[in-house]
């Protein structure tokens, strides 16, 4: 059976949670109190991804897809549950046009868009056919080494003295509304809301139990990272700069020069990048085939597979024209999609809802 530890859990939670947040950020709107705006979003990310948690621990067995047809009925939950893989695959799409945007226009310009994402979305569709213990064990190799990255490279920045902590005050000096508008419901959907995907993933977790925890802990643990991060991009390039900056991240590893020696690391940011990318890609795929499977009542998902990734792969060249708009999607149109909050925000809380009145005893 293709089954993961809770360590592996924890592993793929955080670098999932992470993923393209780590370049593109999200709470650039809050400019200095950014880093505060994502410690919001994260406890309140976690209340939400606990009302995954209690809708899977209330339906043993089950996976998060399954959950709806038994609660809702066939006539009305199967159609709500149909709406999950469309939404796991327009998200991967989403992903696929993030490598689209990036690499081509850092490390590798003049290099066709289309061999990167070709390249990208066969070693995805190569390690879903693998299966998810074959990721499990590549999270639980490549956390430690990403960290370790991380931690040199934030020991670079310092040593560049290039952090100013001054740009980090006043704090909220113009107030809780910017703060808030990031929050809700960019804050709170960017990884978090989008760990929906994962709940296709947790019954595969041996042995059971303690979900719950393991997701927490990685919430917490991914939410401080990209605070941290956040809060030295601020002091770093000081508000304005941080605000107009479309790839924070990227340049704040430009800025690293140490005795002149040590510079233009920014192809390591690529590749971390690269790599967050890779495992949430995989990862919406993973809950898009498992999710058809389900639905469809398929003895295996590998049918499933090339159709996918040959999908994924299409939206990826052609949802966005640049880098603007895709962003300006992102972040000002999708978040607000009422069906986007549906399914995210207010069908899980009506669904935990109906699995606890109905297995509650008479």
């Amino acid at each position: 059976m293709d089954t993961i530890s809770r360590h592996q859990l924890l592993a793929i939670s955080i670098i999932y949670q992470i993923g393209t947040t780590i370049i593109f950020g999200f709470a650039s709107g809050a400019g200095r109190d950014s880093w505060l705006a994502v410690l919001i979003s994260t406890i309140l990310g976690t209340a939400v991804i606990m009302f995954y948690v209690g809708v899977t621990n209330l339906n043993p067995g089950l996976t998060y897809i399954e959950c709806y047809p038994k609660q809702f009925g066939k006539w009305l939950g199967t159609p709500i549950a149909w709406l999950h893989p469309l939404l796991f695959l327009y998200i991967a799409g989403r992903i696929v046009a993030d490598i689209n945007n990036l690499v081509p226009s850092t490390i590798l310009p003049g290099t066709p868009p289309w061999s990167i994402l070709a390249i990208f979305i066969i070693v995805i569709g190569y390690a879903l056919f693998l299966g998810l213990k074959v990721m499990g064990r590549l999270a639980e190799i490549m956390l430690p080494l990403l960290g370790f990255i991380y931690i040199v490279e934030v020991v670079l920045i310092i040593s560049s003295g290039v952090i100013e902590l001054d740009n980090l005050f006043p704090l909220l000096d113009k107030g809780w509304n910017r703060v808030w508008k990031v929050v809700w419901p960019l804050g709170i959907i960017q990884s978090y809301g989008e760990s929906l995907a994962l709940a296709m993933v947790w019954t595969s977790v041996k042995p059971k139990g303690r979900v719950g925890r393991t997701m927490i802990l990685s919430t917490l643990l991914a939410g401080s990272f990209i605070a941290l991060t956040d809060a030295m991009a601020v002091s770093v390039f000081g508000e304005e700069i941080f605000k107009r900056a479309t790839y924070p991240m990227y340049a704040l590893i430009q800025a690293i020069s140490v005795a002149d020696f040590i510079t233009q690391l920014d192809a390591t940011g690529v590749l971390y990048f690269c790599f967050t990318a890779f495992l949430k890609t995989y990862i919406y795929l993973f809950a898009t085939v498992r999710s058809i499977q389900k639905l469809t009542y398929a003895q295996s998902n590998r049918s499933f597979i090339i159709p996918v990734i040959a999908i994924a792969f299409v939206f990826g060249l052609t949802m966005a024209p640049n880098v603007i708009v895709h962003i300006t999607v992102v972040e000002k149109i999708v978040p607000y999609s009422p069906i986007y909050l549906s399914l995210m925000i207010f069908i899980p809380m009506v669904l935990i809802a109906v699995s606890w009145i109905r297995r509650k005893p008479a």
